[in-house]
Order: C-alpha cells, then structure tokens, then sequence
C-alpha cells in the first residue's frame, strides 16, 4: 500500500516555506517518503484555511477530488488521508467515499489525534501534580470529529465540563452520547476552565486573553490554531500546547515544513500505521472509540508517540 496525506495552505503566507520543487499544475505535491518500505506523498490544495471556509463547499470539493485523483492516477496511493478543513468540508471524509472516480481508501486521521489529544490533557495534568475530577474542562468545537470523541472519553473524568458548539441541534445530539457532569452551550464559555481543548474548523483565532482563566492549560488542536502566539505571550500564566503532535521515530527521517524537528501530527502518523498495517479500510466520519484504542496500540508498536510538549514549535519545560 502506498498512502497519500492531503491538506491546504493555513493562510496567505504558508506557501512561502513550501519547497518550490513541491509545487506542480496547481497543486502541492513532495516527492515520495519512504519510511522502512512504506511509501507516500504530501499533497496540497492551493486554498487557504479562510478560502476553504468561505467559498463553495463544491469549489473545495472539486479541488480535493482532483488532488485525489492525481494522487490515484498519478502516484498509485491506495489510501487518503484528509488533513484539516479537508476532513470538513468532504463531511468527515464521506464525501469522497462516495465519489465512483475515486477507487482508494479514505481517513480522516482523528482516531489517533483524538486519542493523542486525551493524553496530552493527561499528560500535563500528572506533570503539574493535578487531578481531572478536581478541575473544570471546556471543549470546544465539542461536537466535532474530534470533539466528540474527546469528550466522550474525558468529560467522565473531570469535575465539571463546558462543552461548546455553535449548533443547539448539534450539541442537543451529542448529549444522548456524554456521561458525566457537563453543560452545554453556544457561548464561547471557557473563562472559568482550568483546562481547554479546541477542535475547531474556525479559520482564524478564537480565543483572547479574557477568555483564560489564571494558569488555564490549552490544548489546540485546530489547524489554523485557536489560540496566537501574542496571547501566549501576554499570559506567562497559561500553557498553551501544540495538539495533535507526535513524536515520530528516529528511524523515519522526513521533515515537513513548517513542522517542528522530530514531530508530525497524529493525523499523519495514523495513515502511515494503517498502511503499514496494510489494512484497507475506510475511517470517515464520526470514530469509532474501539478503533481509538488500537491506534494508540499502534502508536507505540510503531513508536509515533507523544513524547514531548511544544508550543509553536517550542520545547516546553513544566
């Protein structure tokens, strides 16, 4: 099997650290990766995080069908990965499912980042000597891919949870799934969080200042981030951490640009294991937690795992 991991610019400025022997018809696209046999590609779409959110879901649609079809055509990939607002706007990866010109497998990648995400919370909460059923979570982008499966394994762990979402309908749904203590809400409501995780599709920042609460921990997840670094700068109080990294092994030397040395999102991480794993199975929409559990088994079969904490690309030392 040979996979292929699709994402999109983060914003006007991105396609500046692009290698330019990357950028053909139109379309970012690396040349092969080979890790231990298993090979692959990055490719882009020449949209950014606000174009994607903007324009006609049928625009970005044709241009992540076209990409897959090169990639199908072209590079012989058995297996797509969606990358960022790629999984969104193709409805989890269904979309592209669905579409008979494409003949490959399609992931979203959010198992691993999902179950990556659970353990970065915990992670830090054990190095500052916390404990989850002392403090307040808020989740926001809750009922998301990610959100729900986040919120389905760690909102039973914490004292309280704020989950939010911009749809009442939506979050009505994601109550029948939840177990716990939790409120939801369409507010932006993370004031009084002593922890925070955003799993948005929002293309520009959310969260300011007056939204941290003293010493709060953020984990972002949301590519293009929720949480800008002037803000991390005013507030020496918060952590703020890169969600959805892995360290990925020293054996499989490939650096993406724009990525901190020695790590790749989880996401990325998971297709590569699933073709490793030679499985040729779809992962679309909402997760499966079973399957959640077994990524995190081939996380540490395979060694992408999270070692380290960085925020925007910088060790951080607790």
């Amino acid at each position: 099997m040979k996979f292929a991991i699709l994402g999109h610019l983060l914003n006007e400025r991105h396609l500046e650290i692009i290698p330019k022997t990357w950028i053909k018809n139109n379309m970012i696209v690396s040349p092969e990766f080979d890790l231990n046999e298993t090979k692959g590609h990055i490719l882009g779409i020449m949209m950014n995080a606000k174009e994607m959110m903007d324009s006609s879901k049928d625009i970005a649609r044709q241009k992540i069908l076209e990409a897959a079809l090169y990639a199908q055509d072209e590079l012989s990939i058995d297996i797509m990965q969606l990358g960022a607002l790629t999984t969104s706007v193709t409805k989890g990866g269904k979309w592209l499912v669905q579409q008979n010109e494409y003949k490959g497998f399609v992931s979203h990648g959010d198992s691993y980042t999902a179950a990556v995400t659970c353990q970065a919370v915990e992670k830090a909460l054990e190095s500052l000597d916390k404990k989850a059923n002392d403090q307040i979570i808020s989740i926001v982008g809750a009922y998301g891919i990610i959100g729900e499966a986040v919120s389905k394994i760690l909102v039973p762990k914490f004292k309280h949870s704020i989950l939010v979402g911009r749809r009442v309908e939506k979050l009505q749904e994601l109550e029948e799934k939840i177990q716990g203590s939790y409120e939801t809400t369409t507010e932006l409501e993370t004031q009084d969080a002593d922890v925070i995780v955003t799993a948005t599709s929002h293309p520009t920042a959310l969260l300011e200042s007056k939204h941290l609460k003293e010493d709060a921990i953020i984990v972002d997840v949301s590519q293009p981030p929720n949480l800008q670094p002037d803000v991390c700068t005013q507030r020496q109080d918060v952590i703020r951490i890169d969600g959805g990294y892995v360290n990925h092994p020293k054996k499989y030397s490939f650096l993406i640009p724009g990525m901190p040395k020695g790590k790749c999102f989880s996401c990325m991480a998971e297709v590569i294991m699933q073709t490793m794993e030679n499985e040729r199975e779809n992962h679309v929409g909402s997760i499966d937690i079973e399957y959640l559990h077994n990524t995190e088994n081939l996380g540490r079969k395979y060694g992408f795992i999270l070692n380290d904490f960085t925020n925007y690309g910088k060790k951080i030392d607790f």
